[in-house]
């Protein structure tokens, strides 16, 4: 299945804060101006377009945003959602929105740390959620598996701001704890993974 990112921008206001975070419109008007992993898909970059950016002020980087860069790198995870879903990571909801009307979704899990992020993203994606599909829970990643009771034909993590040795080493580590909650057949993975060997 070949699923497509829609544009999320104009779901959102021009500012929205929360203790932790921002989220706010932005114009590319310069690639001087996006990261150096972003560069990875100069190609594919639109300068004037509006993009819709989650700010994370305690590490003072961009968590989130609706860049070309995030899109190409979570197709993976689009293309393999099935059936009921968990998911690590709320950000904007960027790889929510395509699933929330597709029929061969049963439903989605989002398990999210921050609560003030929650309560930022979660009513907008609610608005849009007409099939009433999805749950978001207050929670750590390495902590969820304790209490988890169900299990899910995909998971998939989407925690991390910065993809480095610590993060592959993570995601091996939570992809250990999850799996068990894999239904069989079922797709279990972390965005960017193919970046590391023996995953």
């Amino acid at each position: 299945m070949n699923r497509k990112f829609i544009d999320i921008v104009p779901f959102y206001p021009d500012f929205l804060q929360s203790e932790n975070y921002s989220i706010y419109k932005q114009k590319l008007n310069s690639i001087d101006n996006i990261s150096e992993f972003a560069l990875k898909y100069i190609n594919h970059i639109s300068l004037e377009k509006d993009y819709l950016i989650l700010f994370n002020k305690n590490i003072e980087k961009v968590m989130m945003s609706n860049h070309e860069s995030e899109t190409i790198s979570n197709q993976k995870f689009l293309n393999n959602a099935n059936g009921d879903i968990l998911i690590f990571g709320l950000g904007i909801g960027l790889i929510i929105f395509p699933l929330l009307n597709d029929d061969s979704i049963k439903s989605i899990t989002i398990v999210e740390i921050d609560s003030g992020l929650i309560d930022l993203v979660e009513p907008i994606v609610k608005k849009y959620d007409i099939k009433n599909k999805l749950s978001v829970i207050n929670c750590d990643a390495f902590d969820y598996y304790k209490i988890c009771k169900s299990k899910y034909d995909t998971i998939y993590f989407d925690i991390w701001a910065i993809i480095d040795n610590f993060a592959f080493s993570e995601m091996k580590l939570l992809k250990n704890n999850y799996r068990p909650f894999l239904k069989e057949n079922g797709w279990i993975d972390s965005w960017r993974s193919e970046e590391i060997s023996n995953y």
